[in-house]
C-alpha cells in the first residue's frame, strides 16, 4: 500500500472540466493541490461529451425568473476576472462582448435565437408563451447596454426595455418557417480541448500535481483510498476533499442524478450558422452549432430531449435519436446527402424536490468532503471562483503561461472531433448506439446514417 507522503491542501476527486478548473484556480490562488482522475486523460468523459457551446445567459431568457440567467452573466464577470491573462481567452467586454482573436477559445460567429410563433404552440401554452416572448426580447436587451466598467451581472434589471438592434432577420438556408423573431445572442462555440490544455498548463506551471489512472473507492475524513492501473492500493492524504466525478458521483451521493440526451455530428457542416429554435414543447427544439477542425468542419445538432441516465432504456434513447434525426431533416433539406453519426451528452445534477431542473453550478458540503457539480462546461470559470471562495480563498487574477510545457496528450480529444474524424475517413462504418458511458463501449456509441433513416421511418 502507497501513501503520499506529503500530505497537501486539497486533493481532487476527477479531473473533468470542473476538476480541473478548481484545481487550477486554487494552486494558482496559493494552495497545493493534487489532482486524481481514473482515466489516462483529463476531460474524457462527460467534459468531452458535449456539443461546444459557450452559454451566456440567452438559453434562459424567456423564463419567468431570471436566476438561470443572472448566474451564467455572473460566469463572464468571473471569466473576465480570473482568465483575462490566458493567452487563448479571446473573450472581451468593452462597450460589447466580442473575441479578440478567431483562434482561440471562443468562436468568433455568435449564435441566433429563433422563437417559434405562438400560433405554432397548444392552445395552454399560447399566453405563457407570449410572455416568454416579451421576457426574451427584454432580457436579449440588457447585453446590448452593458458597462463594461461594472459588474456585468448586477446590471440586470426588470427595468430594461426592448431595443430594435437585438431583433435580427431570420438566418438563410434554414427551413423554420413558423419564426416569430429572432435575436442574436453573446452565446458562441468553444474550443473546449484548448481551455483545458491551457488550464493544465497554467496548473503545471504553479507547482499542481496531476495522477491519472488512479481510481479512488472511498473517501474519509481529509483520506481517499484509491487504486491504480496495476491494482494497487494508495492513500492520498488532504486538509480537504473536492468531489468533481461528473456522472460517476452518484456512487459517493445518492442525490445525483445523470441525464442523457442525443447528439448529432453531421459531415460536412450543413450551414456555417449557429443557431437556437426555441419552442415551449421540447420535441420540437432544435439547436445547430458549427465547428472546424484540421480544415474540414462539421455541423453538431442537438434539442432538449433529456434522459435520466440510469433509467433509460437503450429503445428509449434510440426512439429519441429518431426524433432528433427527423426533425434535422425538416430543418435541413441538405440532410440526405451528409454523413450522419450520434453520440451521447451527459449532465450530472443534484435532485430536487420539484420536477424542474437545475442545470447551474452546485457546491455542496458532505461530512468528508465537498461535492463540486459544474451543470455546463460553460460555468466552470464561475464554480472554480467561487469554490475558492468557499474555501476562504481570494482568487489570483494572474498567472504564468510557459508555453514550452506541453499537455495536449493529457487532454482527451471532445467527442465531436473524434466521431467527425471518423466520419471523414471511415463513412457509415458505425454500429449501432447503445446507452452507455464505459469506455470500452464508446465505439458502439456511433449510429450509422443508414441506421437513423430506419429507425425514423419506423417511428
Amino acid at each position: 500500500m502507497g501513501t503520499n507522503k506529503k500530505r497537501s491542501d486539497f486533493l481532487v476527486l476527477g479531473g473533468g472540466i470542473a476538476g480541473l478548473a478548481i484545481a487550477e484556480l486554487l494552486q494558482r490562488s496559493g494552495a497545493s493541490v493534487v489532482l486524481l482522475e481514473k482515466n489516462e486523460t483529463l476531460c474524457s468523459e462527460a467534459s468531452a461529451e458535449q456539443q461546444g457551446w459557450f452559454h451566456t445567459g440567452a438559453l434562459y431568457t424567456a423564463l419567468p425568473r431570471n436566476s438561470f440567467c443572472r448566474t451564467l452573466v455572473a460566469n463572464l464577470d468571473d471569466l473576465i476576472d480570473y482568465y483575462n491573462v490566458f493567452p487563448g481567452m479571446n473573450l472581451r467586454v468593452d462597450k460589447h462582448i466580442y473575441t479578440a482573436d478567431r483562434e482561440g477559445w471562443f468562436s468568433n460567429r455568435t449564435n441566433f435565437y429563433l422563437y417559434a410563433h405562438r400560433k405554432g404552440v397548444g392552445w395552454q401554452w399560447k399566453l405563457p408563451w407570449s410572455l416568454a416572448l416579451h421576457r426574451a426580447k427584454r432580457r436579449m436587451s440588457w447585453f446590448e447596454l452593458l458597462d463594461a466598467s461594472r459588474s456585468l451581472s448586477h446590471q440586470l434589471g426588470a427595468d430594461s426595455k426592448v431595443i430594435t438592434s437585438v431583433v435580427q432577420t431570420p438566418p438563410a438556408g434554414i427551413n423554420l418557417p413558423d419564426v416569430a423573431f429572432t435575436l442574436k445572442s453573446q452565446d458562441r462555440g468553444m474550443n473546449t480541448r484548448l481551455i483545458a490544455a491551457d488550464l493544465l498548463r497554467s496548473y503545471l506551471s504553479c507547482g499542481g500535481v496531476v495522477k491519472t489512472n488512479v481510481l479512488a473507492k472511498s473517501v474519509a475524513r481529509s483520506q481517499v483510498t484509491a487504486t491504480d492501473s496495476a491494482g494497487e492500493t494508495k492513500l492520498f492524504q488532504a486538509r480537504h476533499i473536492i468531489l468533481t466525478a461528473g456522472k460517476s458521483s452518484h456512487l459517493f451521493s445518492d442525490e445525483i442524478r445523470v441525464f442523457a440526451r442525443s447528439l448529432l455530428v453531421v459531415s460536412p457542416a450543413l450551414t456555417d450558422i449557429n443557431f437556437v429554435n426555441m419552442s415551449p414543447h421540447r420535441e420540437q427544439t432544435i439547436n445547430h452549432l458549427y465547428h472546424r477542425y484540421e480544415g474540414s468542419d462539421y455541423s453538431v445538432i442537438g434539442n432538449a430531449s433529456y434522459h435520466d441516465a440510469q433509467t433509460a432504456t437503450a429503445e428509449t434513447m434510440r426512439r429519441t435519436t429518431s426524433r432528433l434525426f427527423a426533425l434535422a431533416k425538416k430543418v435541413f433539406p441538405n440532410l440526405e446527402h451528409a454523413k450522419v453519426a450520434v453520440f451521447y451528452g451527459y449532465r450530472t445534477e443534484l435532485t430536487q424536490s420539484s420536477s424542474i431542473r437545475n442545470p447551474l453550478y452546485h457546491i455542496k458540503d458532505y461530512e468528508h468532503y465537498t461535492l463540486a457539480l459544474p451543470g455546463k462546461f460553460s460555468l466552470c470559470f464561475s464554480l472554480a471562483a467561487n469554490i475558492c471562495r468557499h474555501f476562504g480563498i481570494e482568487p489570483v487574477s494572474r498567472t504564468r503561461m510557459p508555453q514550452d510545457i506541453v499537455v495536449e496528450q493529457l487532454i482527451g480529444l471532445p467527442r465531436h472531433v473524434q466521431i467527425a474524424k471518423q466520419l471523414a475517413f471511415k463513412a457509415d462504418e458505425q454500429r449501432p448506439n447503445t446507452l452507455g458511458s464505459d469506455r470500452r463501449s464508446r465505439r458502439g456509441q456511433v449510429q450509422s446514417t443508414a441506421a437513423m433513416k430506419s429507425q425514423a421511418a419506423r417511428d
